[in-house]
């Protein structure tokens, strides 16, 4: 469902004036101003107000607001219910039988101007593939499109979306396209975050030249573009089977050149597929191997406890969510991780494993040495050769369509 004209129906709690727009000024009264008696597109809190506006009356009929996302609000009543998704003004509704579905839209159209979209098939540029086995997700559109935009819709294909043996280094020259280079990062990021995990690594690493990007730069992106055009029908596929997450961390040591900063990653997957991952550079510098793990590690606990704290306020779920699995490739720092006592002399790591440590002991997580080569997050912190790449995109769910 989609809400007309959304920030109208905000409620101001504060007085605002404006100037009388172009068109709507009234003679002789030039120099007096409009009071607002409702939120206008272009205030600052508009979006603020319109929430609040949509939270107030979901709630008002029994609906409750989930503690770990504010936009995700749920009915339930004897194993039965709705869930509702709100992402500004586009709702996702989703229910045990269609009859609770059609009472919520019915509920809502009578507090708001809604447009009915009927089942849900395209939503925030993702296209939903409904099979007998699974649902997939897509954005194969939205990557025509993109390669369309920016002139790469006739490159020929490539296999990998980052040469495993390139540097890339500041550019220490006057900056190439520098406005069009943060364009195409921007729509890259989007693709990224949504539904391609492949290319998580390689966006990371170009995004931070986007002040001043070079010609290396540019080739880069060229590489990721190539990639995107042969496995532009790529989508990820939810089977629902294991409805159980796992969970992959990683990093690499002093990965960048300049800084000397370490890249760590992780990804969750359930259902045969990722449903959160991440690849970026560390935020602290570390002595070791063994550090810049544990920094990822921790990066990935805290992931891994929202999604158990949302697993909870979905009633369906159940009441017993067992420890979540972290897969780890470095003993070392598996093995830290599970210690109770730790005589490290950084106050940050400290902290950090006093935080680890304890969602072990309360069975949030459990930290699991596995193999490098078994490692689904080891694409979010370097760039790997062919047959890795191939490999680690089926394990993360990714299939054509």
């Amino acid at each position: 469902m989609d809400v007309k004209t959304t920030f109208l129906n905000g409620e101001l709690t504060e007085e605002i004036y404006m100037q009388q727009p172009e068109g709507f000024i009234v003679r002789g009264m030039e120099d007096k101003v409009y009071k607002l008696m409702k939120s206008l597109y272009g205030l600052k809190q508009a979006p603020k107000i319109w929430h609040e506006k949509f939270d107030k009356v979901i709630r008002s009929n029994g609906y409750r607001v989930s503690e770990t996302d504010k936009c995700v609000y749920t009915k339930f009543a004897d194993g039965r219910g709705v869930i509702v998704c709100l992402y500004v003004d586009d709702m996702l509704i989703l229910g045990t039988d269609l009859s609770y579905v059609t009472e919520t839209k019915k509920f809502l159209s009578t507090k708001f101007s809604i447009k009915d979209l009927g089942d849900a098939d395209v939503i925030l540029g993702l296209k939903i593939i409904r099979t007998g086995t699974g649902i997939a997700l897509s954005q194969s559109h939205y990557i025509e499109k993109m390669l369309t935009r920016y002139g790469y819709q006739d490159l020929p294909f490539i296999d990998t979306p980052y040469r495993s043996d390139q540097k890339l280094e500041p550019n220490s020259r006057e900056s190439v396209r520098q406005l069009e280079y943060a364009s195409v990062i921007g729509s890259l990021m989007y693709a990224t975050t949504t539904t391609r995990p492949d290319i998580a690594f390689a966006v990371g690493m170009l995004s931070r030249f986007t002040s001043n990007p070079g010609v290396e730069h540019w080739k880069a992106v060229k590489r990721i573009m190539r990639y995107l055009k042969k496995t532009q029908t790529y989508a990820l596929f939810y089977s629902g089977d294991p409805s159980v997450v796992e969970g992959f961390s990683d990093a690499s040591w002093c990965s960048d050149m300049e800084s000397e900063y370490s890249t760590g990653g992780f990804v969750f997957a359930m259902g045969r597929a990722a449903i959160s991952w991440k690849s970026k550079k560390q935020t602290m510098l570390s002595r070791s191997s063994m550090e810049s793990e544990f920094f990822a590690l921790d990066v990935a606990a805290d992931e891994a406890e929202w999604l158990r704290e949302l697993m909870y306020d979905l009633p369906m779920v159940g009441a017993q969510i067992p420890a979540i699995p972290i897969y780890c490739d470095n003993q070392a720092a598996a093995a830290v991780a599970s210690n109770e006592l730790f005589n490290g002399k950084k106050r940050t790591v400290r902290l950090k494993h006093r935080a680890v440590h304890d969602l072990i002991k309360r069975g949030v997580i459990a930290v699991i040495d596995v193999r490098s080569q078994e490692n689904l997050a080891d694409p979010f912190t370097k760039g790997l050769k062919r047959q890795l790449v191939d490999d680690t995109t089926c394990k993360m769910g990714l299939k054509v369509f």
